[in-house]
């Protein structure tokens, strides 16, 4: 079963239940004629001839949306590779910053402006705390993931950031580490100026979604969580999996069970083991879609000496660290084979894409 299956079988049936075409965003519909043009004619391709048996064969072009369960893969492979060979010496932490359940709504509807807001909001009290003497008073470097799904790809709004326990000086020629191995930032405060920052973001840019959060939020507790992750190679690993990927991967599907309901794996976190759960085809349609990013949005940003701005800085740091100059090792990609023969293949000429209406239109019915 693969996601292409779903989509031509029940899209109609979304499309019918949500009151029309017309109630569907814009993202949405961009997100399921990827996915149906994927590895299709619809994107054009290239024909290749293998040079042993002489045979032909069709290669069309991946779609390379976020939300495709079938692409992203060599994209996350390459970000991991770039990430670790960045690593410093240094323990690393990973921080979880997370928005109260009240306010998923508000984000569904305002995601673009409040997925701003969430990195703002979290990058700041980051800065806050590593700038104040107390803590280590210097400038800190750290990776940004925004991550919204769940195990059974509920909407949960999140994002994770992988920081090294070391920050840079203000005159930018000292390391300063932390005091101890295992503890960044105290864990109050740092949710205090989290939630105090997001509150303060809406009501200065925003204010009549400001006016729409109900005030007890200005007084609760908002959840972060905080743990070491030793030299931060396992952490990059977990969040590769969220750089160009989307919700769920389709070696989860198990098909249909007897209602006609879709069976999904997903590994319960409390005790590690796989899990079957059944879901409706459009309910497994709509969580699907609950996560496809705002056109263009970048869900992974860098800060600090590891932003892009601040090269200099970050040579200047392992300099002072003595690490090595950064040598990034890509995977290599598995030369293209024949299936008949396992012959190399030649690459013969382009395939141009093809015309026509959108797919995902033409599976609705005309009324």
């Amino acid at each position: 079963m693969t996601l292409v299956d779903l989509l031509r079988q029940h899209w109609p049936e979304y499309v019918a239940r949500v009151g029309g075409a017309s109630q569907i965003p814009a993202p949405h519909w961009r997100a399921v004629e990827a996915v149906l043009s994927c590895r299709t004619p619809r994107l054009g391709g290239h024909v290749h001839r293998c040079t042993d048996c002489g045979s032909e064969h069709y290669a069309y072009h991946s779609c390379n949306h976020r939300a495709c369960p079938r692409c992203g893969g060599a994209e996350q492979q390459e970000w991991s590779a770039r990430q670790q060979a960045r690593l410093l010496p240094v323990p690393y932490f990973m921080l979880t910053f997370t928005v109260p359940e009240p306010m998923r709504g508000l984000f569904l509807r305002y995601d673009r402006i409040l997925y701003k807001a969430l990195f703002a909001a979290t990058s700041g009290a980051v800065k806050d705390l590593f700038a104040d003497p107390k803590h280590f008073g210097g400038q800190p470097g750290f990776i940004a993931v925004l991550h919204t799904w769940t195990r059974q790809m509920s909407y949960h709004p999140h994002i994770h950031l992988i920081v090294p326990a070391l920050a840079l000086g203000p005159q930018g020629c000292e390391v300063i580490h932390a005091r101890y191995p295992e503890f960044l930032l105290p864990h109050v405060p740092l949710a205090e100026r989290y939630r105090d920052r997001f509150l303060a973001y809406l009501q200065d840019k925003h204010p009549g979604i400001a006016s729409d959060l109900d005030p007890a939020l200005h007084e609760s507790k908002w959840n972060i969580n905080v743990r070491a992750v030793g030299r931060g190679k396992s952490a990059l690993r977990y969040l590769s999996a969220y750089v160009a990927k989307s919700a769920f991967a389709e070696s989860r599907l198990d098909g249909y069970d007897r209602q006609g309901r879709i069976r999904l794996w997903w590994t319960d976190s409390a005790d590690g083991r796989p899990k079957r759960m059944t879901l409706e085809p459009v309910e497994f349609i709509r969580r699907w879609l609950l996560h496809v990013l705002p056109r263009g949005f970048t869900r992974v940003r860098h800060y600090g000496f590891l932003s892009g701005a601040a090269r200099a800085a970050y040579r200047r740091l392992r300099f002072l660290l003595g690490c090595p100059s950064v040598k990034v090792i890509l995977p290599e990609q598995a030369p293209l084979c024949c299936p008949c023969c396992d012959g190399p293949m030649q690459r013969m000429h382009k395939i141009p894409p093809a015309r026509g209406p959108p797919l995902s239109s033409a599976l609705i019915p005309e009324e």
